[in-house]
């Protein structure tokens, strides 16, 4: 499965809460496209510095709770500002690896991995998706169209839906839809099991 793993450098993490990124990309719309409610529990995987999950966290309400992943030290610490400063008392900031989300099994209906499936270097990631939702869990993948373009990462690196639904499929998920999630991405809702 491995594209390189090639990272989203966090030196230009200015960028994911840019105004030129809204507009190309809508984390409320995609939030509501995924269904995103009140009561929820909601693991962001790759959440950067808070793109979708204080708006999630807004989404699901006071009896909710948003779980905001990330592997880099310089990540997390614009989330911990981000969410203070947002006094979003429903998220919850945790480190990761690739290969071990900090949550209990079936903890969460839902995990959203936003740009990241093609940064992957192996299937850890989705394996620990896939314990740390619930039976009826769903996962929401939001990835970069496959085409030549200036913003993103380069072509090579991303994955058609065709691709990122097969990477799916061998980690035990099915997907269920497809939906177009602004003029440069796709996402993929899919749950545990086979179609």
């Amino acid at each position: 499965m491995s594209h390189g793993g090639r990272k989203y450098d966090p030196a230009h993490r200015a960028h994911l809460d840019s105004d030129e990124r809204r507009a190309y990309l809508n984390p409320d719309a995609i939030l509501g496209a995924f269904g995103i409610g009140p009561g929820m529990h909601v693991a962001d995987i790759g959440a950067g510095t808070g793109f979708f999950a204080l708006p999630a966290a807004i989404r699901v309400g006071p009896h909710g709770r948003i779980y905001a992943i990330d592997m880099a030290p310089e990540m997390l610490a614009d989330l911990r500002a981000n969410v203070a400063r947002a006094k979003a008392v429903s998220v919850e900031i945790a480190q990761s690896t690739e290969d071990e989300i900090p949550l209990p099994d079936a903890s969460v209906d839902f995990a959203l991995l936003a740009c990241v499936l093609h940064e992957l270097e192996g299937p850890g990631t989705l394996y620990e998706c896939r314990r740390i939702l619930r039976p009826k869990g769903r996962l929401g993948v939001v990835e970069w169209r496959k085409i030549d373009q200036d913003i993103g990462p380069p072509r090579e690196h991303r994955l058609s839906e065709a691709e990122a639904t097969a990477v799916l499929v061998r980690a035990g998920f099915a997907a269920v839809r497809t939906f177009e999630a602004g003029p440069y991405h796709y996402g993929i809702e899919a749950r545990i099991g086979k179609a």
